[in-house]
């Protein structure tokens, strides 16, 4: 099994969703208003700010999920990316190794 981490603005928690349904991923935990720093700057909420990210974990159970799930994630990032104007897009996917426990 791996983990899929997700990591992204909350203004794409509604388009990623679509996403992992439309991938038959439909088990999931999203973490809201989570703040950070990373390649796009600091991500925090302020009176002036009101945009925080969101990381979704998905526990896939076989290759074949993870990877159909990460070539419709790097879809969505190129599409983005190219309308962005040189801007980098707020989105990282993560994969780790996972093991059920309980």
């Amino acid at each position: 099994m791996n983990m899929l981490m997700i990591v992204a603005r909350e203004s794409l928690l509604e388009e990623l969703e679509m996403l992992l349904r439309e991938n038959a991923i439909t088990a999931y935990t999203i973490h809201n208003k989570v703040a950070g720093r990373g390649k796009t700057g600091n991500v925090y909420q302020t009176f002036l700010n009101q945009e925080t990210n969101v990381v979704i974990n998905a526990v896939l159970p076989s290759t074949e999920t993870v990877d159909k799930a990460v070539r419709a994630l790097k879809t969505l990032h190129a599409a983005r990316t190219k309308g962005s104007h040189g801007q980098p897009f707020s989105l990282k996917v993560f994969s780790l190794p996972c093991e059920e426990l309980i």
